[in-house]
């Protein structure tokens, strides 16, 4: 009983861990690295398909492999 107590116990403090570096990381991931969310409206300048990230709100552009930045 007291093994699966430990285990319960560590899998919340997992989740909680994850729930908290989820929100960090996304911010550190736009702001640091430059890996942008697809934008929800993408536009199309007659060149580059653009758009808004939703997490950061800067103005992001899609590169030849899809990503955006």
């Amino acid at each position: 009983m007291k093994e699966v107590m430990v285990v319960v116990a560590v899998l919340l403090m997992s989740m909680s861990a994850l729930v908290f570096c989820n929100r960090w990381l996304g911010n550190w991931a736009c702001r640091v690295m430059g890996w942008h969310l697809r934008p929800n409206d993408v536009g199309f300048d007659g060149c580059s398909k653009t758009g808004v990230c939703p997490r950061c709100q800067k103005h992001v552009l899609q590169d030849s492999q899809g990503n955006w930045f």
